[in-house]
């Protein structure tokens, strides 16, 4: 299972070939993409934001190809978890992207991603990066 990052659906939405490539490829592989309901609501507010919605028909469409998943009680420990270890190691980053990783570590899945120094520090969690 491959999730996908906001800022790879940032490349995707702007028409990055080697992007589009790779999802149109998982596609036709029959790959779960997947995405967490965090990114879900980062896209939508960005789109919001800038009202774009024409993109944001786009992304819905989008959404009905892939998997969201949600938080769960697992991944909560895991998130609370990956915030301990990152604190007391003195790393700091945003709770959304530790919501993030505590998703994809709980379904045992992949995470690509071009902001690898958000998450390089995460243990257990699996990286990619496709730009």
């Amino acid at each position: 299972m491959t999730f996908l990052d906001t800022d790879i659906l940032s490349y995707f939405f702007k028409g990055d070939p080697v992007v589009r490539n790779k999802i149109s490829e998982c596609i036709k592989n029959g790959e779960p993409l997947c995405l967490t309901a965090i990114n879900v609501y980062e896209v939508l507010k960005g789109f919001r934001y800038h009202g774009n919605q024409k993109k944001e028909t786009e992304f819905k469409e989008f959404l009905n190809l892939i998997n969201v998943y949600t938080i769960s009680d697992d991944s909560i420990t895991n998130a609370a978890d990956i915030y301990a270890d990152l604190r007391k190691n003195g790393i700091t980053i945003g709770d959304a992207d530790i919501l993030i990783a505590s998703i994809v570590i709980s379904n045992d899945a992949v995470l690509v991603s071009n902001n690898i120094k958000h998450y390089e520090h995460i243990k257990k969690l699996n990286l990619a990066e496709w730009v």
